[in-house]
């Protein structure tokens, strides 16, 4: 299985993580170091960026080990 656009879907998570929050009325967050994080993913600084590209890399590794049948 291929890494999808890494970008693209660090984005959609993104995108996801602040509707959820948005839903339960949250309108901002912080990050540990004052950043609000409560912004569309091209306005985040690449700190906060790596974040969630990490989220997805991590979700990518459990798709795929589940994908994959014991030897």
């Amino acid at each position: 299985m291929k890494l999808p656009d890494i970008e693209l879907v660090s984005a959609k998570v993104h995108e996801a993580w602040m509707k959820s929050k948005a839903a339960k009325g949250v309108t901002s967050r912080t990050s540990e170091t004052g950043e609000e994080l409560m912004v569309p993913y091209e306005q985040l600084s690449e700190a906060a960026k790596d974040l969630d590209r990490a989220t997805v890399r991590a979700v990518f590794v459990a798709i795929e080990a589940a994908d994959t049948p014991p030897c």
